[in-house]
């Protein structure tokens, strides 16, 4: 499974780009705090695509406090005969823990501050006509697996 949840500030203003497809995309970098070790911070990666990418780059300015849900991807290459690795988290999901007028400051409780998400929209399932089997298990000290 490859699920990455994150909560922290944008270090600078998104970057948002279009492909030669037409697709939109957007680079950012995230500070997450360490937990029990204040005033340390990782500093994350990310990248959305399509309708995403759009709402980051319209929204969200250096400073401002986002939920990013997504998974994580390692890209190699090679520069000057080097070996690089580096990775990025491509979004999801967002959230915007902010409103757009808020300050950027760690409690934004009194602020009124909002939050908005978007996710990609799912592909609709069929619905399943059958019932599901019940499963039997002869010994219950046995696992199911």
């Amino acid at each position: 499974m490859n699920l990455v949840v994150l909560t922290g500030r944008l270090t600078r203003d998104p970057e948002l780009k279009y492909g030669q497809s037409g697709k939109a995309y957007c680079r950012f970098s995230l500070a997450v705090d360490r937990p029990f070790q204040k005033g340390e911070a990782d500093f994350i990666n990310c990248v959305a695509f399509g309708k995403t990418a759009e709402l980051i780059g319209e929204y969200l300015r250096k400073g401002r406090k986002t939920g990013v849900q997504g998974r994580l991807q390692m890209n190699r290459y090679e520069v000057e005969g080097e070996k690089r690795t580096t990775y990025d988290v491509i979004v999801d999901n967002i959230e915007f823990l902010e409103g757009r007028n808020t300050e950027s400051s760690h409690d934004n409780s009194s602020q009124g501050g909002y939050s908005n998400s978007y996710s990609k929209p799912s592909k609709p399932q069929a619905p399943s006509h059958s019932k599901p089997e019940a499963e039997s298990f002869e010994d219950d000290d046995e696992f199911p697996f």
